[in-house]
């Protein structure tokens, strides 16, 4: 869950501009180690690390849910409140640390020794495709969440709850996505499931710009979430595979730009929504699974203790 804490105590654009940037960078620092030292505990597991990602989308879905009630009791000034699970988490981390530090530091040198005598080559090729493919996702991730809840209200002229009702299934059934991916990727192939996932996308999105009614639109888009999230967290262990003597670059970079570089087209589709209708800012979207799937035939496994 990303807050910004200090976003409602200044009173200047700025302040609140900077406030959200320096969040942003605490967020940024953290998912690459973390994500190293769940590739640690888990190893080539698809599902281990799937168990991680889901720990951030559950952290995303609950965000709401936890920031409404503290804006609604102390307006945007009880922004500060925000901060108290991650300054919790942060002391519990450091206590933890404290307590197995020696431990910790003989086995991460070990580690670290075995990694260096054993990797393979960084392959550069197979990850700047797979950069384009988590590119691609983010681009349709932000897509379908900018405009989904607008698209249904306008199209079925149902109420703001129901509507958001829609995106809630999309996240909760993304999260089960995770795991499923992770699970099919370790049993099948990880490029299976990545594969399956984009396919999943296609017929999902022209369902819910097809639907006839509220049922089938909710069904469209748990479809569509289950395909969005298959290869979330399989395409991360794919690319600290490709570069084995970089995990937390191959981690940053894959997790990074999974939720941040579709942000940056969120205001296109807004704009297509008002020049064109929502149907059309959403049926953009269609090209983007399609152009994923295409990619995904650029990749290789290379584990196939895993295929």
């Amino acid at each position: 869950m990303q807050t910004c804490p200090l976003a409602g105590v200044g009173e200047s654009y700025w302040w609140t501009w900077s406030a959200i940037a320096i969040s942003g960078l605490g967020v940024a620092a953290y998912h690459p180690a973390a994500a190293k030292a769940a590739r640690a505990a888990a190893g080539p597991s698809a599902q281990g690390m799937s168990w991680f990602a889901l720990g951030g989308n559950v952290g995303i879905a609950l965000g709401p849910v936890i920031v409404t009630p503290v804006l609604l009791a102390f307006g945007i000034a009880g922004t500060p409140i925000l901060a108290l699970p991650a300054v919790a988490m942060a002391l519990f981390l450091y206590c933890i640390r404290s307590r197995r530090a020696p431990t910790l530091s003989r086995s991460t040198t070990a580690a670290s020794n075995h990694e260096d005598t054993t990797s393979a080559p960084d392959q550069w090729r197979l990850f700047g495709w797979l950069t384009v493919l988590v590119v691609i996702r983010s681009v349709m991730y932000f897509g379908v969440t900018t405009v989904l809840v607008l698209y249904v209200i306008s199209r079925f002229a149902v109420t703001q709850s129901a509507g958001s009702l829609t995106l809630t299934v999309f996240l909760a059934v993304g999260a089960l996505g995770t795991l499923v991916g992770g699970w099919s990727a370790d049993r099948l192939s990880r490029l299976f499931a990545i594969r399956l996932g984009y396919a999943l996308c296609l017929p999902s999105l022209i369902m819910l710009l097809a639907a006839p009614s509220m049922v089938v639109a909710v069904t469209a888009v748990a479809l569509l979430g289950l395909g969005l999230y298959l290869p979330f967290s399989v395409q991360t262990t794919l690319g600290q595979d490709y570069l084995p003597n970089r995990i937390g670059t191959a981690s940053g970079v894959t997790l990074g730009l999974a939720v941040s570089a579709g942000g940056a087209c969120a205001p296109l589709f807004g704009w297509l929504g008002d020049q064109y209708g929502l149907t059309w800012s959403l049926g953009v979207l269609l090209i983007f699974p399609l152009l994923a799937f295409l990619v995904s035939f650029r990749l290789k496994d290379t584990n196939p203790r895993l295929s």
